[in-house]
């Protein structure tokens, strides 16, 4: 769900042609690096990481938790902002937008 959401956010900043080009190396990378900060946080903390794209054209900044759940950690999603607008109206697990699901 989040990496649909940022793609979203991706074509109508680069347009659809190259938006999909360059969401699919901004979008896991991105991710994947905000979980290997959640991953080096304590659970619970609430913690904050800015990306820029070299062009200039987006700014993000992701916020979440590392939490237990029953199945173990989960990375949660608190807000994902885009050029200063938020993009979530909730929570979202990070897992599903890893692993492509």
């Amino acid at each position: 769900m989040l990496d649909k959401i940022l793609q979203e956010e991706i074509d109508k900043i680069y347009g659809p042609v190259q938006g999909k080009n360059t969401g699919r190396i901004l979008i896991p990378a991105f991710l994947g690096d905000f979980r290997k900060v959640l991953e080096g946080n304590d659970l619970g903390v609430t913690v904050s990481e800015e990306y820029m794209t070299e062009d200039k054209k987006m700014h993000l900044i992701f916020t979440g938790q590392r939490r237990m759940g029953a199945a173990g950690f989960d990375f949660v999603v608190t807000s994902c902002k885009c050029n200063d607008k938020e993009l979530l109206t909730g929570e979202l697990s990070l897992f599903p937008a890893i692993a492509g699901l």
